[in-house]
């Protein structure tokens, strides 16, 4: 049986998937497949691997990364992208359940692939910030 907090935040993090791809399939904004993106990483980094979870994350952002890519276009999403799109979301939280169940969470908390990349360039951004907030207007340090 899996940890109580590690349960609680597995499902934080499926209702905030749910949230963002209502919105992708709403708006279908790039914007919003990147935080879909962003969540499913820094998700699967809390479990073990699991080939079935990671099938089931594939083939959700691959179905809303068609339909951003359609709204892009400026082609309305079809019923059958909405389909796919919400059918692969509800495969992603029923694997992403069970899985909470039956898979250990790692040992120490680890950036692994793509999360680590993406915590070097908020790491880069937080610094670039910090040292434009330190130039005055002209850009000199103030």
């Amino acid at each position: 049986m899996a940890d109580s907090s590690v349960a609680q935040t597995i499902n934080e993090r499926i209702e905030a998937v749910k949230k963002v791809v209502n919105l992708i399939a709403q708006a279908g904004r790039g914007g919003d497949l990147h935080d879909l993106r962003v969540l499913l990483i820094n998700t699967m980094s809390l479990l073990k691997r699991d080939p079935g979870l990671e099938a089931a994350v594939d083939d959700l952002y691959a179905a809303a990364e068609a339909l951003v890519k359609d709204a892009s276009s400026g082609t309305p999403p079809n019923t059958r992208s909405l389909r796919l799109l919400l059918s692969a979301l509800d495969r992603f939280c029923t694997r992403l359940s069970t899985a909470v169940d039956r898979i250990a969470p790692e040992p120490e908390l680890r950036l692994k692939g793509l999360e680590a990349a993406y915590a070097v360039q908020l790491e880069r951004f937080s610094m670039n910030a910090d040292l434009n907030a330190d130039l005055d207007p002209v850009g000199q340090v103030a």
